[in-house]
């Protein structure tokens, strides 16, 4: 008898499950692209590189010549275009439970209100177009809908990410801006109605021809040809020109500052000072506290946000300049203050991350490259010594790696 052990006789407990490890590598694949990782870098161009062929395909459609001599290639573009977004809506909600959004839920349910997100919902009306045209094909004005996948771009622009959460957390400043507007217009309109709408009825007899007529003016392109015949039509003109400055300078300061307050909360300024009281740099000489400052990124995540994952490629070493952050390991969390750093198991054995790691506040962090961590610790040795042996106190699941 052949006693050998077989690949099936492998205990079931010791065997990785293929599919969720497979589904977190394309999860990684598809959220990590503003990371160093290859395969994340060449999916994203791949796909902006088709949403932007796309959308000048649709618009080179509609001249007739290039039409009528690259219509098929342009639909044979288009069609591959829908293809490769179908693909990817898919693999996006088949992704779901590992998104740290929805991730707490169960698979369905986070399929679920992941495809209820806003950028999910774009990536599904881009793939509209397509069902529009198989069922309205001769109508000319359906290929038009493509235009919405220009909207895809958003997911690639972290401007854009910025934007719409500004949008959302000043909502209530910018509705009080649209009911200011609103009620200038109406004021205006109604002014130049009653002291104007007599002695011009074709242009201002009705209110809104005087909406009309106040919006050109609070949009500052002028009123038209419709001019005040009256000292006290001139006076309304000018005052509804002055407002109308004011009513556009407001929310352009309230997303002015928020942008502000935005980044500032993204980022902040790594100093001197601020490495210096790092208790792993503290007894360092200044022209090397120095040297690390231009080696050490910025950057702040809110509460909640995940910094690492378990099975990630580590990339990066992470300081806590302030805040704290909860380590989910095998057998347990632990909890890192300001001072503490974590990600440093992955780069000196160079697997993988052993464990999640997770903001419980909003949190500023030091980042050191796994280039530039290296060469730190070759340059060194003391800090080196200081990280190893923090890492060996680190063994077993509760490694952050």
């Amino acid at each position: 008898m052949n006693e050998t052990a077989s690949p099936q006789e492998v205990p079931a407990s010791n065997r990785a499950p293929q599919p969720a490890v497979l589904r977190q590598r394309v999860f990684q694949v598809l959220e990590h692209g503003r990371r160093r990782e290859p395969a994340s870098r060449i999916l994203d161009w791949t796909l902006i590189l088709l949403v932007v062929g796309n959308v000048v395909g649709t618009i080179a459609q509609t001249v007739p010549d290039i039409a009528q001599r690259h219509g098929a290639s342009l639909q044979l573009l288009d069609r591959l275009c829908v293809l490769v977004f179908a693909l990817e809506y898919a693999a996006r909600i088949w992704t779901a439970p590992e998104h740290p959004l929805v991730g707490r839920h169960a698979a369905l349910g986070a399929r679920l209100r992941f495809a209820a997100t806003p950028l999910m919902v774009i990536d599904a009306l881009a793939l509209l177009p397509f069902l529009l045209e198989l069922l309205w094909p001769s109508n000319a004005l359906v290929p038009l809908t493509r235009l919405v996948r220009f909207l895809k771009l958003a997911r690639y622009s972290p401007a854009l990410a910025t934007l719409g959460r500004l949008i959302a957390s000043e909502r209530r400043s910018l509705l009080a801006c649209v009911v200011i507007f609103t009620g200038v217009l109406l004021a205006s309109a109604a002014a130049m109605h009653a002291v104007e709408g007599g002695l011009q009825p074709e242009r201002l007899g009705d209110m809104p021809k005087a909406i009309w007529w106040a919006a050109s003016m609070l949009a500052k392109i002028g009123g038209g040809e419709i001019t005040p015949v009256t000292t006290l039509g001139s006076i309304i003109a000018a005052l509804t020109v002055m407002l109308g400055i004011g009513c556009f300078a407001l929310p352009v300061a309230i997303i002015g500052r928020g942008f502000y307050e935005e980044i500032r909360r993204r980022d902040f300024v790594v100093t001197f000072a601020m490495v210096a009281r790092v208790p792993l740099f503290s007894r360092l000489d200044a022209a090397t506290i120095a040297d690390l400052v231009g080696m050490l990124r910025a950057r702040t995540v809110p509460a909640g946000a995940t910094v690492i994952r378990k099975g990630e490629r580590g990339d990066a070493m992470y300081l806590i300049a302030s805040g704290a952050v909860e380590v989910e390991a095998g057998n347990g969390r632990v909890r890192l203050e300001e001072g503490d750093f974590f990600g440093e198991m992955a780069l000196l054995s160079r697997e993988t991350r052993t464990a999640t790691v997770r903001a419980v506040r909003a949190t500023d962090l030091l980042v050191l490259d796994a280039s530039d961590f290296l060469r730190l610790v070759d340059r060194l040795p003391e800090v080196g010594a200081r990280v190893r042996a923090v890492a060996r106190e680190r063994t077993g699941p509760e490694a952050a790696r």
